[in-house]
């Protein structure tokens, strides 16, 4: 009945465009939740200890992301979205 649209990207690069500065913008608003959420948790005697960690774990998740990001979608995300297409 219905087949899966490729839809070009270039058709929607305003789209494109705007998605990828809200998605930074709140990427950016998430980490300096973190980083100030990650100060008040810790006590005053670890609390450097504490937010160092913090930001060394958020800044070497960061640095994986853009590795494990395309096999991700293209990978077992990509398989389930070919699944959850729905057939003629």
């Amino acid at each position: 009945m219905y087949d899966c649209a490729v839809v070009n990207a270039t058709e929607f690069h305003a789209v494109t465009t705007a998605l990828s500065i809200v998605g930074k913008a709140l990427v950016s608003i998430a980490f300096s939740v973190v980083y100030v959420h990650s100060s008040e948790l810790f006590p005053t005697e670890v609390r450097n200890v504490g937010v160092g960690t913090a930001s060394m774990c958020a800044r070497i998740s960061s640095m994986a992301a853009s590795y494990l990001g395309g096999p991700l979608v293209y990978g077992p995300f990509g398989i389930c979205l070919l699944l959850l297409c729905p057939r003629p």
